[in-house]
Order: C-alpha cells, then sequence, then structure tokens
C-alpha cells in the first residue's frame, strides 16, 4: 500500500512539473510570438539579438515562477493559472497597441485610457486583431484542464521544499539574465523603449519603462533646479543667436493664419497615380501654386494626433510616453495661439468629435485658443469614415467656415477625421484602387481621396469668401498612415523592397503653405519636422518666436529632424535607435557607429530639453530674452 502511495505522489509530481513547464514554455512562445508578429524582431531568427531575446525572455519567466512558487503553496497551480492569463492579457493589448503606435503599452498610456478614449478608438482596435492571434489562447483549456486535476490533490508544500524551488528558479533566472544583461547596452541613447524590448524582451521593457516613469514622476524632484534652468536658457540663446536669413520674411503679415491638420495622410500619397488616376489631384494642384515642403518627417509619440497639434502649436516635442495633453494641461506653453492672441487675432480650434477627446478641452485652455468647436457645435448632417458614425469633413469644413468671425483678423486650426484607421468605412469609396481592392493600403488609398476631395472643396469656398488670398493657408498630415505590419502591402504600392533606413525615409507628412498674392510656386527640400511649422510660418508672419525648438525650413541650412523615439535624419546619415546603427542617408550603407555617436548626441539633447521644460513646466519660471 506504501509502495501505491509512493508511485502516485511520484506521478502527481511529474505531473506538477509538467504544468510549470507548461505554463513557463507556453509564456516564452507567447512572448515570442510577440517580438516577431509586431515585426520587432526579424529573420533570421538565431541572430545575436533574437538569442538574448528569448534568453532575457525565459530568465524573467523563472524569475517570476520563483515569485509564485515561494508566496503560493496549496494554491500556486491556480496562482499559475490566474498570472498565465494575466500576462496573455498583458501581451494581447501589447500587440494591438504596437500595431498602432509601434510602441507598448506603458503607465502614462494606461493613466489616458479612460472609457471615452477607450470606446472611440474601438473600432480601430479591433481591426488590429488577426486571426492568427487565437496562438495567445491555445494553451489556457489545457491549463485550466491542468488546474481542475491538480489543485483538488494539491497539499501543501514543505517550506524547506518551496525554498529550494523558488531558488533553484531564482538563481538560474538571474544567472542567464544578468549574462545577456551584461551584452546589452539599453542607456546609450535609450530614447526608445522598443530598443529593450527588442533586445530583452517585452516583460523586462515592462519592467524598465515602469521603473523610469516611477523614478521620473514619483521619485525625481520635479522642480526646476538652477542647473536645468540655466541648460535651458545657454540652449536657447544659442538656437536663437543663429541668423537663417529672411527670404519670404513678412509676407502674410497681419493676415488671417488658417492651419489644417490632415488626419493620417503621408507624403507617398502626393502625385502619385494609381490606375491611371491621380491619389491626391486637390493637393496635387494646389502644391503648383504653394511652397511645397516635400521632406518634412511626422514626431509623434502615444498621443498621435494631439501630439502633431502639440508640435505645430508649440514647436516643441511630445513626451517619451503617453500624450501630453491627457499628462501636462495645466503647463504654461508659449503657443502659436498665444502669440496670435497677443497680436490682436481671434484663435479657433475646429474639430468634429468629442471634445473630450484627448482632452483637448482643458489644453486648449493651456494652449490659449478662444474658442473651441468640437462635435457639439455643429449640426451631424453627414457621416463618413472612422467608424461611419462621425461628421464628415465635408461637412465639417463647409460649417466651420460660417462658425468663424472674418471680419477681424484670426487664427482658424482645423483638425480633419474623416480618414482616420482603420479606413474599413471607404472599402465601397468608388475610386478604383486595382489589385489593391479590399485590403489596408487599397481602403486607406480611397480614405485619402476622400480627404483630398474634402480639401478640394474646402479651397474652393476659401476663394469664394475672399479668404484665399487674404491669408497664410497652412496643410500637413499628422502621422502615419501605414504601420509596420502593413509595409508589405506598402512596398507593393511603391514597388520598392523594404529596408530599415528607406522604411523610416517614408515616414514623411506632406506640408503645403500658400501666402497671399503668391505667385511663384516652390518645392522646399529641406529635411525637417512638424515641430519646424510654427518658426515657419513665424518668419512669414513676421513675428518672434524664441522659445521655439525648431527650425524656419525656408532660410535654414540646417537639414535634419529627430523623431520622437530617439532616431534622427539627416541630408548624411540616418541613426535609427530602435537598432543602434547609423546608415548613409543616400546608399543605405550600415556605418560605423562609433564614429557618429558625438554627432548624434546634439540632436538627443533636444529631446531632453523638451521634456525637461515640460516635465518640469519650465516656461513657468524661465524667460528668455
Amino acid at each position: 500500500m506504501k509502495h501505491l502511495s509512493d508511485i502516485v505522489k511520484q506521478r502527481f509530481n511529474y505531473a506538477e512539473v509538467l504544468y510549470w513547464l507548461l505554463f513557463i514554455f507556453s509564456m516564452l512562445f507567447k512572448c515570442l510570438y510577440f517580438q516577431f508578429t509586431t515585426k520587432l524582431n526579424t529573420d533570421p531568427f538565431f541572430s545575436p539579438t533574437n538569442i538574448t531575446m528569448m534568453l532575457s525572455s525565459l530568465a524573467i519567466l523563472l524569475i517570476l515562477s520563483s515569485l509564485i512558487a515561494i508566496i503560493f503553496n496549496k494554491y500556486r497551480f491556480i496562482a499559475l493559472f490566474v498570472f498565465n492569463i494575466l500576462l496573455t492579457a498583458l501581451l494581447m493589448a501589447d500587440t494591438n497597441f504596437f500595431r498602432y503606435y509601434y510602441n507598448l503599452l506603458t503607465v502614462p498610456c494606461f493613466f489616458q485610457m479612460d472609457i471615452k478614449l477607450l470606446s472611440s478608438v474601438d473600432q480601430s482596435i479591433m481591426s488590429l486583431f488577426l486571426i492568427k492571434d487565437v496562438i495567445y489562447l491555445l494553451d489556457l483549456p489545457f491549463m485550466l484542464m491542468g488546474v481542475v486535476i491538480l489543485h483538488k490533490n494539491a497539499g501543501k508544500l514543505y517550506f524547506k521544499k518551496r525554498v529550494v524551488r523558488a531558488l533553484s528558479l531564482l538563481v538560474v533566472g538571474m544567472v542567464t539574465f544578468f549574462s545577456v544583461f551584461s551584452c546589452t547596452d539599453i542607456h546609450t541613447l535609450a530614447y526608445n523603449s522598443n530598443y529593450s524590448a527588442k533586445n530583452l524582451g517585452v516583460f523586462y521593457s515592462h519592467y524598465y519603462n515602469t521603473k523610469l516613469f516611477i523614478e521620473e514622476s514619483i521619485l525625481e524632484d520635479n522642480t526646476l533646479t538652477n542647473e536645468e534652468k540655466g541648460a535651458i536658457i545657454e540652449f536657447f540663446k544659442n538656437k536663437n543667436s543663429k541668423f537663417t536669413g529672411n527670404r519670404l520674411n513678412g509676407v502674410a503679415k497681419d493676415k488671417n493664419l488658417i492651419v489644417v491638420q490632415m488626419e493620417a495622410i503621408q507624403h507617398f500619397v502626393i502625385n502619385r497615380k494609381i490606375e491611371g488616376k491621380e491619389i491626391t489631384p486637390n493637393l496635387n494642384k494646389l502644391i503648383k501654386e504653394c511652397l511645397y515642403f516635400d521632406n518634412v518627417y511626422y514626431q509623434v509619440a502615444g498621443g498621435n494626433t494631439s501630439d502633431a497639434e502639440f508640435l505645430t502649436n508649440t514647436s516643441m516635442y511630445p513626451v517619451k510616453e503617453g500624450s501630453v495633453y491627457h499628462r501636462f494641461p495645466e503647463n504654461t506653453y508659449h503657443s502659436l495661439a498665444r502669440i496670435m492672441k497677443e497680436k490682436g487675432y481671434d484663435t479657433y480650434s475646429l474639430h468634429g468629435f468629442e471634445k473630450y477627446f484627448w482632452n483637448r478641452n482643458e489644453m486648449y485652455k493651456a494652449l490659449k485658443f478662444d474658442t473651441f468647436y468640437s462635435q457639439d457645435d455643429f449640426e451631424l448632417d453627414d457621416f463618413a469614415g472612422w467608424d461611419g458614425q462621425t461628421l464628415s469633413d465635408s461637412s465639417f469644413f463647409r460649417q466651420s467656415l460660417d462658425k468663424i468671425d472674418t471680419s477681424k483678423p484670426f487664427y482658424s486650426f482645423f483638425i480633419t477625421l474623416s480618414s482616420h484607421h482603420p479606413f474599413n468605412y471607404f472599402e465601397d469609396y468608388d475610386f478604383y484602387v486595382g489589385e489593391f481592392e479590399g485590403t489596408f493600403i487599397g481602403n486607406y488609398l480611397k480614405a485619402a481621396n476622400y480627404l483630398d476631395k474634402c480639401i478640394g472643396e474646402f479651397i474652393e469656398n476659401l476663394k469664394q469668401r475672399g479668404l484665399y488670398d487674404n491669408s497664410l493657408l497652412v496643410l500637413y498630415g499628422d502621422h502615419s498612415a501605414v504601420p509596420k505590419i502593413e509595409s508589405d502591402g506598402l512596398m507593393q504600392l511603391l514597388g520598392v523592397e523594404y529596408n530599415d533606413p528607406d522604411w523610416t525615409k517614408l515616414q514623411k507628412v506632406p506640408v503645403i503653405i500658400h501666402y497671399p498674392q503668391q505667385e511663384n510656386p516652390e518645392v522646399i527640400s529641406t529635411i525637417g519636422g512638424q515641430i519646424d511649422i510654427l518658426p515657419t510660418v513665424a518668419n512669414l508672419m513676421d513675428f518672434d518666436v524664441p522659445y521655439a525648438l525648431g527650425k524656419d525650413l525656408i532660410n535654414t541650412d540646417e537639414n535634419y529632424a529627430v523623431l520622437r523615439n530617439g532616431s534622427v535624419v539627416t541630408k548624411d546619415f540616418i541613426y535609427l535607435n530602435d537598432l543602434k546603427e547609423v546608415y548613409d542617408y543616400n546608399s543605405g550603407k550600415l556605418l560605423d557607429m562609433d564614429l557618429y555617436i558625438d554627432k548624434i548626441k546634439p540632436y538627443i539633447d533636444e529631446l531632453k530639453i523638451s521634456d525637461t521644460i515640460i516635465n518640469k513646466n519650465g516656461f513657468k519660471y524661465i524667460n528668455i530674452d
């Protein structure tokens, strides 16, 4: 009888070991699925970076298992099952967030994801779930079966046995992790959390980002130090001392300012045809009578559309994590609306969606807009795009101009909406895209064509009202339309092969500026970003912007754009912060990183200065003479 009891006990022990292994290796498989389905990690599968990531992910799972082993005794199987569900939910959320934002979920992102925001973007989120994502759930029936069978027979383990088990898992996990950690530099120019995820896995990246958030937002003193004040003042002193010329200075002085932020419009659709038809015929026509900046990169982060608004209206970088609009709506900003108000202009912001979305109702107060017209102020008489239940851009533009008092100088900031991801609404839209019919890229091209039609109507309306030649008109795209997971379709459209530097060079948005009585159209190919729009407008309207981090694209001889993820594009090289690699801008040839560290640092310093100002409300305490 004792012998039979020993056999049963031994079989139970085997079953328990198998259950622990099922937990560890099924979670490891899910981690690898995340890393590769998001294209954060790529072939070859057994590259040094991928091996480091796999070992680190395994090590962290062993460490987490050791904690479960020491904390839970009789309920250890239930704990493993629940922990599996929680980690699986996190990975699934990461996967879909990453497919849209190309970044992991972070603590600030959770803070800004209130019910209104989530309910508004649910269609975009759901469109990112793929059938293959069922992989995340395949182990759960087996885990559930195991917990039902094992838990009822589970007895309490002696404390010594629990400690030995936990220490064994912990030691193996720690030794493995620090072995690979010592080979990875996550601190050198690490302004992008994707680098830590790519090299050390998704779970380490969550730990690292949470640690940084606690240090920077909770433990760190948010008082602006004298050293930081000095650094900020010195930065602007050096920046403002650079004379860039005065070409076209004041050509729009005292005129109205009309800015249109175009949802998800990227540079590659401009002057492109499909099936013999122009995708954006009205924008193409407009460019022929305007200044067209064809080398401008979007610089948004987790705030996406709201980040683009912030860049344009303040000439500052958005925060690395989350959205400025949610995290810092009470700061002091030297914004475009503030400047125009001081010059006697009425200032308007107009958007055909909910006023609480992205916390605009509060942030626009900080940006000093006099009036914010939102969905509540429009007649919902026509719908197009996004979820099919939002005001169409056509109706939005038509109604908006009736709301502005055009009898006196004004600054109006229009934000379009219809061409918002996921573009499914336009699948049946009457614009034939040939082989791309029914695809993500095809639907996007249709959305772009629809917005272009609305822009054409808007321009015609401006002309009829006598505003076109009495205003400075600025149009620009806000952010990416094509996430990296859809890169194959974009490469097919463009007829090119994918590579990392060329993909980065595709992350440009059109910037179109028309000044009153303009006779000479011009294409300006200076490399820049959305942060440069405000200084460029300031030159054309002849006012100073001593607090701007950007440059005047018309007069500058500096060709560069600093992306919010820490990558840098210049006329000579492209630095990719995800990869910690530098490429020649023209040839795409991989260069020696050691030779470029000192060249990259000044560009990254711009991000640091901007972060300090925002995180510590620096402009509340600093005057730049």
